[in-house]
């Protein structure tokens, strides 16, 4: 093939056209060194994963879709889809009518070289990746300090990159920052505005982490404002896809992406077989449920009008939730309106070093002030009281209400409490194994013996994989299994089909890392 730049993503090596000549990726960091005009899924349902137009490759029948609403936001999560039959086509059209989103739907004829690159402009404009010229004045607040510079120029790099224009960006440092003053120049071409506010460090410790945002809102002048955590990354069209929407007086969001960084610095973990990127969530304009906590919107994922900023009232003294609650008083006040589409990365450093949401006791004391501060508010009550009750548990790590009632391991003194001189075994290869990995190395009386898969064998993440069937009864009987994955139902069945008794679930503890509210 020939004309625009394509790239296939295809990790699962799933059968295609004969003929197809283009590179064919998969892992998200390879496509993403290609710089494609346009990434074809070769399976939509693996969801988007990159600042990239997307084509998502529909294979699967539209009855699964309605019964399974994780696996359709993954579909939905594409900028445009490739349909095998009628049937797929008319319910993506149908299912997509009540959104007002153009979606481009080809079939697989229209896979050649000339049909594509006559449809690739249009693709591209519907999705918001072409240049369009300022419609309204942008502001975006971000928080710098302490972190490496390049992380800093990634987040400064997103919004140059801004296909709408008009951006302006207000820098508040609470750390220093080598370097800032000479990246502060290379980019300042980019913005109508760069400003840098320098926040005083309190006698006792650092100011808080809604000091930081309170000062950047006061210091707003655009028709609309966002924010972006310094390691965090927007897509190019994302300012142009909520833009509309935000300027009709409501709250726009997005979906995201959940990125992973090596423990070193802003670029993918060194072992080269990590997939590090996912789709992450794609919320419905839901205010019930977001207030009920039940709906996870990112903080880099919304835009909101600028005359909303009274509602916000005084900085409320949080050392974290700020975003989340920032996100919470807008809400009182308008709608949500999703642009249901993922234009937005959010980062975490594998180690959970410096992520703030690794903090289990910050969270429950920003929690618990933010429910102090709900408590009697009539306005929350009474959208609370309409939350819907349709709607998954938290993106990526969700589990279905019947979910089997295990001993939960949330926080490091539960995996403490582990019992020692027992076979420790831990379900799960993927981000969860990881997670889950990361913390039983604080703890060196729980040695794991192995990582356990339904289906592969091998090795992985530097221990034996096995599949619960290879285990020995006495292990079976004996042996600790943590369960690191979101299929906890199926997997407890399968351990305890085996004969296993000692069952522990991580989900609470992997939520923290991959499911944050706001």
């Amino acid at each position: 093939m020939s004309g625009p730049s394509l790239v296939l993503f295809n990790p699962a090596g799933l059968p295609l056209p004969a003929g197809w000549a283009v590179p064919v990726c998969t892992l998200s960091r390879d496509l993403t060194a290609l710089s494609p005009d346009l990434v074809i899924a070769a399976d939509a349902a693996s969801g988007k994963r990159t600042g990239h137009p997307w084509l998502g490759w529909l294979r699967d029948d539209p009855d699964r879709l309605r019964h399974d609403r994780r696996r359709l936001d993954c579909i939905l999560s594409h900028d445009g889809f490739i349909v095998e039959n009628e049937a797929q086509a008319r319910f993506l059209t149908d299912t997509l009518s009540a959104t007002g989103r153009p979606a481009p739907i080809l079939t697989v004829a229209d896979l050649a070289s000339g049909p594509l690159a006559t449809l690739l402009p249009d693709i591209r404009a519907a999705a918001g990746f072409t240049l369009t010229g300022s419609a309204a004045r942008v502001d975006y607040i971000v928080r710098i300090g302490g972190r490496d510079i390049r992380f800093v120029r990634r987040c400064l790099d997103s919004l140059a990159a801004q296909t709408s224009g008009g951006i302006g960006v207000i820098l508040v440092r609470y750390a220093p920052v080598p370097g800032l003053e000479a990246e502060m120049e290379r980019q300042r071409p980019h913005f109508h505005r760069l400003d840098l506010i320098d926040i005083a460090s309190l006698p006792l410790g650092p100011t808080t982490r809604s000091a930081c945002l309170w000062a950047g809102l006061q210091a707003l002048h655009a028709d609309l404002f966002g924010m972006l955590d310094d390691d965090d990354a927007l897509h190019p069209n994302h300012v142009a896809s909520l833009s509309p929407l935000a300027l009709s007086g409501a709250i726009a969001i997005s979906g995201s992406v959940q990125v992973w960084d090596d423990a070193a610095g802003p670029f993918p973990p060194a072992d080269p077989s990590f997939e590090h990127r996912a789709f992450h969530a794609l919320p419905p304009p839901d205010r019930s449920a977001f207030l009920a906590w039940n709906l996870a919107i990112h903080s880099s994922a919304f835009l909101a009008p600028a005359d909303l900023l009274p509602a916000l009232g005084p900085d409320p003294a949080l050392d974290f939730a700020e975003d989340s609650y920032l996100l919470r008083r807008l809400a009182r006040v308008a709608p949500f309106a999703s642009s249901w589409r993922v234009t937005t990365d959010f980062h975490w450093r594998q180690g959970g070093t410096d992520n703030t949401a690794a903090r289990p006791d910050g969270r429950a004391e920003a929690m618990a002030r933010i429910a102090d501060r709900e408590r009697l508010d009539p306005v929350i009550m009474a959208l609370r009281a309409a939350a819907g009750k349709d709607l998954p548990l938290a993106p990526a790590w969700g589990q279905p209400a019947d979910r089997p009632d295990l001993p939960r391991l949330s926080g490091p003194s539960d995996f403490h409490a582990l019992p020692t001189g027992r076979p420790l075994y831990v379900y799960g290869r993927g981000r969860g194994g990881r997670i889950v990995l990361g913390e039983l190395s604080k703890h060196a009386h729980l040695p794991v013996m192995a990582l356990l898969d339904s289906h592969s064998t091998g090795t992985a993440l530097g221990l034996p994989l096995l599949r619960p069937a290879d285990l020995s009864a006495d292990h079976l009987r004996d042996g600790v299994f943590i369960i690191a994955s979101e299929h906890v139902s199926a997997m407890t069945a399968t351990l305890r089909a085996m004969g296993a008794v000692h069952i522990h679930d991580a989900t609470p503890h992997i939520r923290l890392y991959t499911a944050l509210p706001g």
